[in-house]
C-alpha cells in the first residue's frame, strides 16, 4: 500500500475526511473560526504592545489637560497674588526695641489723656514674621481715651495690638491693664470698629452700664447669691463690691429687702430699688 493511501486511511479512521472532501459549509465554518482566533490574537497583541501609541497618546492628553487646569487656576489667583506681593513690598520691616516702644506708647497715652501707672517691657515671643515684643501697660482713664490710644496705633511703624485687656470700673473712671504686642515684620492696621462705623460712632458701654444700673449714690446690683437658708446681694459701690443681707447697713443706708431680681435700699430718707437692667428709683 502506498504512503498516500495509508495517510487517507489514517485520517478517515480518526473521523476526519480529507480536506478535498469537506463540504462548503464546513470549510466556511473552519475559515471563520480561524479568522476569529487570528483577530483575537491580533487584538491582544495590539492592546499589550500598543504599536500605534494610542494609550501613550491618551496619557499625554490627560497630563496636558491637568496642566491646563492648573494654569487656569493660577491665572485666576494672579490678581490676589499681585496685591499681596505689592503689600509686602510696600511694608519695610521696622527694626525697633523695647525702649523705643515704651517711649512711643507713653507719648500716645499722654496724647490720648490716659494717666499711666506702669509701662514696662514684657517677654518676647513668636518667630520669623510673627516675632513680637510685649509691653505691659497699666493706666487710668475713660473709654474714649482708651479707644483714642488704640486708634493711634494705626500710625505706628509696626503692628501694635493688645493681646490681653482687662478693664475695671472704679469711682475715678476706668482702671485699664493690658499687654501690648509689637510685631516689627507686620504693618499697622486700623481698628475694625473705626473702619466700619466711623470715628465717634461707638458708644461707651461703661457709661451705659452706669446710667442703667446705678442710683444717685453710685450703687449698682452686681450679683445675687442664694441657697436654701439665705440670700445675699453683691452691691457695687464707689468703694468696691460689698455683700449685703436684709437689715445690713451699707454706707449711709440700710438694705430693706433682697430678692432674686432686685435689692431695696433705704438711704437719705428715700427708697432705692437696685435691679439688673433698670435704674434704681
Amino acid at each position: 500500500m502506498s504512503a498516500a493511501v495509508q495517510a487517507r486511511a489514517s485520517v478517515a479512521w480518526r473521523g476526519w475526511p480529507p480536506l478535498h472532501a469537506w463540504s462548503a459549509p464546513r470549510r466556511l465554518a473552519v475559515a471563520l473560526a480561524i479568522a476569529f482566533l487570528s483577530g483575537a490574537v491580533a487584538s491582544c497583541a495590539c492592546i499589550v504592545g500598543d504599536p500605534l501609541g494610542v494609550h501613550a497618546g491618551r496619557t499625554a492628553l490627560a497630563d496636558a489637560q491637568m496642566r491646563y487646569d492648573d494654569a487656569r487656576r493660577a491665572l485666576a489667583r494672579l490678581p490676589a497674588l499681585r496685591e499681596a506681593a505689592a503689600g509686602e513690598a510696600a511694608h519695610v520691616p521696622h527694626a525697633g526695641n523695647s525702649a523705643d516702644d515704651i517711649r512711643r506708647i507713653s507719648q500716645l497715652a499722654a496724647q490720648a489723656g490716659l494717666v499711666l501707672h506702669a509701662l514696662e517691657p514684657g517677654a518676647a515671643g513668636g518667630a520669623h514674621a510673627e516675632a513680637f515684643r510685649s509691653i505691659k501697660l497699666v493706666a487710668q482713664g475713660s473709654f474714649a481715651q482708651l479707644r483714642s490710644l488704640l486708634e493711634a496705633f494705626v500710625s505706628e511703624p509696626a503692628l501694635t495690638v493688645p493681646a490681653e485687656l482687662a478693664i475695671r470700673r472704679t469711682s475715678a473712671g476706668l482702671s485699664i491693664s493690658t499687654t501690648l504686642r509689637v510685631y516689627d515684620a507686620l504693618p499697622a492696621a486700623p481698628l475694625a470698629l473705626a473702619s466700619a462705623e466711623g470715628a465717634g460712632a461707638v458708644a461707651d458701654p461703661f457709661a451705659r452700664a452706669t446710667a442703667a444700673g446705678s442710683a444717685q449714690s453710685g450703687w449698682r446690683l452686681a450679683g445675687i447669691l442664694q441657697d436654701r437658708q439665705r440670700i445675699v446681694a453683691l452691691v457695687e459701690t464707689p468703694e468696691g463690691v460689698v455683700t449685703a443681707q436684709a437689715g445690713q447697713a451699707i454706707g449711709d443706708g440700710r438694705v430693706v429687702q433682697v430678692g432674686p431680681a432686685r435689692v431695696v435700699v433705704l438711704a437719705g430718707g428715700a427708697t432705692h430699688a437696685l435691679g439688673w437692667t433698670e435704674a434704681a428709683k
